[in-house]
């Protein structure tokens, strides 16, 4: 459950102009770098701690059973009534940002984009070290066609957090699907992998993107 407090400064969450032009942040420089020892041996990665999960907070008791609550009655189909209660939540502790991130899910899942994107927005001013709340709000930047916005969101969470396994995936989707930039997603697929050991889908992804280099190259 994740409902940690946190307070926004003016180093913390800033939104982004969405009208001009938007100064894209490059990513790679928050891959991860694998080094070795004297005898070249491969030094085991030591990933860095997640600074949201690092958070220390004191959360009222009334608003945990209330997001207990409005969780379930979200699995259950009732948006009304999870609103409802995170609304209460939100009244009572303003210093919450779970609340927001999960009302920007039920506005995403209803597809209403620019109210998903003003929750996760909220979330984030409230908490800035929420870092799944840049991914969640690069899936909607990304969704309204906003690549450039999406790509500096993600770069964002990764600048708090390098090793975040979700912002390097993120980045290989939009990447690959959707700015044809394949070695730039390879980097961060790799650095997916690493991170979390891999899986079926993201190691044959890989092999598509090698075969696609080879095929390039040859």
């Amino acid at each position: 459950m994740l409902l940690a407090s946190g307070c926004a400064s003016k180093k913390g969450f800033q939104l982004q102009d969405t009208q001009g032009k938007v100064d894209l942040v490059a990513t790679e420089q928050y891959l991860p770098v694998q080094t070795y020892d004297e005898k070249n041996q491969l030094i085991p990665y030591q990933e860095k701690e997640n600074p949201y999960l690092a958070q220390k907070a004191q959360v009222d008791k009334g608003s945990v059973l209330l997001f207990i609550e409005a969780k379930s009655a979200w699995r259950n189909e009732d948006a009304d009534t999870a609103k409802q209660k995170l609304n209460v939540i939100i009244k009572n502790d303003a210093a919450l940002s779970g609340p927001w991130m999960m009302l920007g899910d039920i506005a995403l899942a209803e597809k209403d984009y620019p109210q998903a994107l003003k929750h996760y927005q909220q979330g984030l001013t409230v908490n800035p070290n929420n870092i799944n709340g840049y991914t969640a709000l690069a899936s909607v930047q990304r969704l309204q066609g906003r690549y450039d916005h999406a790509q500096n969101t993600l770069a964002k969470a990764l600048a708090l957090w390098p090793d975040f396994p979700e912002a390097h995936y993120n980045l290989s989707i939009l990447f690959d699907i959707y700015l044809n930039q394949a070695a730039k997603a390879k980097q961060h697929l790799d650095a997916y992998i690493l991170l979390t050991g891999g899986d079926a889908e993201s190691l044959e992804w890989l092999q598509q993107l090698n075969e696609r280099a080879s095929a390039g190259q040859a």
